[in-house]
């Protein structure tokens, strides 16, 4: 080897030591920022024996892409058990109190009460203020569910508004790493930032990132929808401003295509958009259902039938609701009657009403609703028959989500089962998919993030290469020294 090749050869290395030097740096200093990806050195020998030294970014693009799909499922189902532990708070965490199922026993036993002492006014009036509290509970409890309904499209209308402002920051820094690199520039910080951005995103809505030419990036959901192909797509939705029983919230739109509602094209399933979607649509309509039913079944049980010729609709009895004293179809939906249930004013002494007509009938007037034809005061027939009715097989809308056939006080208690076995199993999964999503990020980051005492122990083998070249680099120049005197004598 001439002194030229080594001389070559010597500076060539010492340049790519140097470029290691500052890479490790650049390591040390991304050391905890969960968005920083290590670099690592591409050390080549070109012609002549020079050195070239190529720096890219550690990404294992499986454990990437992992990693951004666990982000969105714990974010999907953090939501959606927050969303029900919101209705679970309203009704009583620790022993139901406020539940259909335990205020429909307190009025069962309120009714058996009267039964027994049908002469007493107290056992009657009794039986008004349970049923006070249990038609003001289920208004209560229909309202919170509406009110969550609402809190879940306010959290859909802030999902997309975080997505299109971190869209627009993508678009701006997506243009920044295709330019440089079309023009060789060092992009990698960008990329960096760039990944942070869709990191956020991940949270937001499930990813799918397609990588292309000059580090440019595609991005859609994780079902197809286009958020990302140079520009960013809009995402729009129109918040609903409240929440009535009849109310359907507005639909999502990605790039223009329904991406929620009754029909949609590609639904969003993911992230926290997915269950807002969930918690909005289907969690709290299911329990709206369910209380509808509740209170149309409540009012049909006490309503009163024609005694004389049972040619007559069945009317109000004890309890009535907007559209009294009309009684609601057995098994057929009647969406806000939870929200209008009280007690009849015409037996409720408050209102100028007869309690007397719980016991004896005819309570809107007709004389063919008497029960109590004799009017004695120790008639009783009629309310142990309402007692045993709450155990009676009637039907239920299918809306609802439970069994079509049952009783009501079965009916109640299926609907408290459902919510605890839905609280459940949104516990566990929301338990399950954050711990694999931080098991995910840990991996990411021991994987392709930087570590203090790795980087430290390469730092201090690159500076005793950088050495050695500047030794070598050193000697060269003693050899051309000695040659150069030489050629002077």
């Amino acid at each position: 080897m001439t002194l030229t090749d080594a001389l070559r050869s010597a500076t060539s290395a010492l340049a790519g030591n140097a470029k290691q030097a500052s890479m490790l740096s650049r390591n040390v200093a991304g050391v905890g920022d969960p968005n920083y990806v290590r670099r690592d050195a591409v050390v080549s020998t070109q012609l002549y024996g020079a050195i070239k030294v190529d720096i890219q970014r550690n990404v294992q693009l499986s454990l990437y892409n992992s990693s951004i799909a666990s982000n969105a499922n714990a974010a999907n189902a953090i939501t959606v058990k927050n969303g029900i532990d919101q209705l679970v708070y309203s009704i009583g965490i620790d022993d139901f109190a406020n539940s259909p199922a335990s205020m429909l026993g307190d009025l069962k036993e309120a009714v058996e009460l009267a039964a027994a002492a049908p002469s007493n006014p107290s056992t009657s009036s009794a039986l008004i203020e349970r049923g006070r509290t249990f038609a003001t509970s289920l208004n209560d409890l229909y309202s919170q569910v509406l009110s969550g309904r609402a809190d879940a499209d306010k959290e859909i209308a802030s999902s997309v508004d975080k997505l299109n402002s971190l869209l627009g920051q993508l678009e701006t820094i997506n243009e920044q790493i295709v330019k440089g690199t079309k023009s060789q520039q060092d992009v990698l910080d960008s990329i960096d930032i760039r990944d942070g951005i869709l990191e956020q995103m991940s949270h937001e809505v499930g990813l799918k990132i397609v990588p292309r030419a000059d580090n440019d990036i595609m991005v859609l959901t994780s079902n197809g929808l286009m958020m990302f192909e140079t520009t960013a797509r809009d995402i729009s939705f129109q918040p609903t401003a409240s929440f009535g029983a009849n109310t359907t919230g507005n639909s999502l739109y990605i790039d223009g295509v329904a991406a929620s509602g009754d029909e949609p094209w590609l639904p969003v399933t993911t992230g926290r958009l997915g269950g807002a979607f969930k918690v909005r649509d289907e969690i709290l309509v299911s329990q709206q259902n369910q209380l509808d039913e509740i209170a149309r079944s409540v009012i049909d049980l006490f309503g009163e039938e024609d005694q004389v010729n049972g040619v007559k609709p069945k009317l109000a009895g004890m309890f009535t609701w907007d559209g009294g004293p009309a009684v609601p179809t057995a098994g057929v939906l009647e969406p806000g009657i939870a929200a209008s249930i009280r007690i009849n004013e015409l037996i409720d002494p408050q209102s100028g009403g007869d309690s007397a007509l719980i016991r004896d009938g005819g309570i809107n007037g007709d004389a063919d609703y008497i029960y109590n034809t004799t009017g004695g005061g120790g008639y009783s027939d009629h309310l142990y028959a309402l007692a045993s009715s709450f155990d009676d097989t009637t039907s239920f809308a299918p809306l609802a989500g439970l069994p079509t056939s049952q009783s009501l006080t079965d009916f109640a208690a299926s609907s408290l089962d459902w919510l605890n076995a839905s609280r459940q199993a949104a516990h566990n999964d929301a338990n399950y998919q954050s711990e694999l999503s931080l098991q995910y990020n840990n991996a990411f980051q021991s994987e392709m993030g930087a570590n203090l005492d790795a980087e430290m122990s390469k730092l201090l083998e690159v500076e005793r290469a950088y050495q050695a070249s500047a030794k070598l680099l050193s000697t060269i120049d003693e050899m051309y020294t000695v040659l150069f005197n030489a050629m002077r004598a």
